[in-house]
Parts: structure tokens; sequence; C-alpha cells
């Protein structure tokens, strides 16, 4: 999945499209109200019944913000087999850098020094505990992000599967995201053998999302009342 040149300048049509895509969905998500961790379990169940997820030894997931779907109360399953590598994006300039993730750990209660820099979530499945992720901080745009660690840095070529957000998706695979192409560079670098799964609320489904060349479709899409395949 990955370029022998620079992809080549988007369409100006295509651009005005997606920008008029990306208002409308912005506008429908904008007052949405969900159950965020009922959303999170279910976009799991989705997901597990992909056997490449289940399988998957190095995965890439995102810290959900704003309208992306919530996958942050499902992570503390992704950590169940010890041996996985999971981890997060940081933005560095115009790339994304992945850094492994340490287990989270289980809480009893908030703890009472606990601030707006500490990431605390609840399990999706088990709501009443908190859980902890360490050595993140609150990076580009507000996101929480992994605190950067030469020695946990994670390389795009050794990535199985990757988790994709976005801003709309379509059923025959096609992804929208939020203009900034931080991801459209990041997928582009990834070997062929890696799979990339679209999580989505179903709200930010639209029948056709708006394409240039260089723009990469997702082999599946989870969201939380359905999965579809699109390639295998």
């Amino acid at each position: 999945m990955s370029f022998s040149s620079p992809p080549p300048a988007p369409d100006a049509e295509i651009a005005a499209v997606k920008r008029n895509v990306r208002q409308t969905l912005k506008r429908r998500l904008r007052d949405l109200r969900f159950d965020r961790l009922a959303v999170a379990a279910n976009l799991f169940r989705n997901l597990e019944r992909l056997p490449e997820f289940s399988a998957a030894q190095t995965l890439a997931v995102y810290l959900d913000f704003g309208f992306e779907a919530p996958i942050r109360p499902f992570l503390p399953r992704l950590f169940e087999r010890p041996s996985r590598v999971v981890a997060a994006p940081r933005c560095v300039g115009r790339e994304l850098e992945f850094y492994r993730l340490a287990a989270p750990r289980f809480l009893n209660a908030a703890p009472a020094d606990a601030t707006a820099a500490d990431f605390l979530d609840r399990d999706a499945f088990s709501p009443e505990r908190l859980f902890r992720l360490t050595d993140l901080t609150s990076g580009a745009f507000g996101i929480w992000e992994p605190i950067p660690n030469p020695t946990r840095r994670v390389a795009p070529d050794a990535f199985d599967l990757v988790l994709v957000p976005g801003l709309a998706f379509d059923l025959d695979g096609g992804r929208l995201g939020r203009g900034a192409g931080f991801y459209d560079r990041f997928l582009a670098s990834l070997p062929p053998k890696t799979r990339l799964i679209g999580v989505a609320l179903d709200e930010q489904i639209v029948a056709k999302t708006p394409r240039d060349a260089f723009d990469l479709p997702v082999d599946a899409l989870a969201t939380p009342s359905r999965l579809v395949v699109f390639r295998r």
C-alpha cells in the first residue's frame, strides 16, 4: 500500500465535494448523543468477528477524539494477550508516529490527585472499573498521544492490522478523513499485508465518499450494528 512516487495533487472538484461532505457530517454528528460504553462494547463485539482482528499480533489503534467512534473503553480487552503489541499515534509535523502502549492499570476509584493531564476511562464491559493508561499526554489538537520513547516506537511495516478512524465511510470501503491527511500519509506507508479496518458510528455511513486517486479504501468496516468485509 505504498506509493512509488508522491501522490498527485487533489482534484479541485473532488476537493470541493469533500468539503461539503465534511460540513454535512460535522453538522450531523455535532449534537449526536449516545452511550459511549455501550457503543464501544458493540464495536468490539463486531471487530471480534474478524479472524484477522483476533489474530493480530501488532495492532494500531487510535485514541478517539471528537466525532470519532469510541474505542478507548475497550482498549483493556486488547491487552488480554500479553504478547500483543498495541500502538497509538503521535502527530509529528505532518506525519503520524506510533508508539507501543503499556497495559492499562485498573483503579478502584478516581484518584484524589487526578488532573486533566491524567488519562482515565471506564471499561466498556465492566463500567464500574476505571482504568489508566500511562505515558500519554494531551498533544496536537488536544488528542491524547503517547509520550515519545524511541524504545517503544513501532515501524509501519510491523503492523498486522490498523483500526482506522474517519469522518465518513461508505459501504464500498471508501473513507473520508478530517482533511489534514495524517492517516492518508500513514496508510500509504503500510505494506500490502496490513489489514485496514474502518471503525465508525452508524451515523457516519454515507452513500458514497468522494475519492481522489490516492485515497486508500479500508478492507472492512465495523460499526456498532454491523461488520462489513470488502476484501479478504
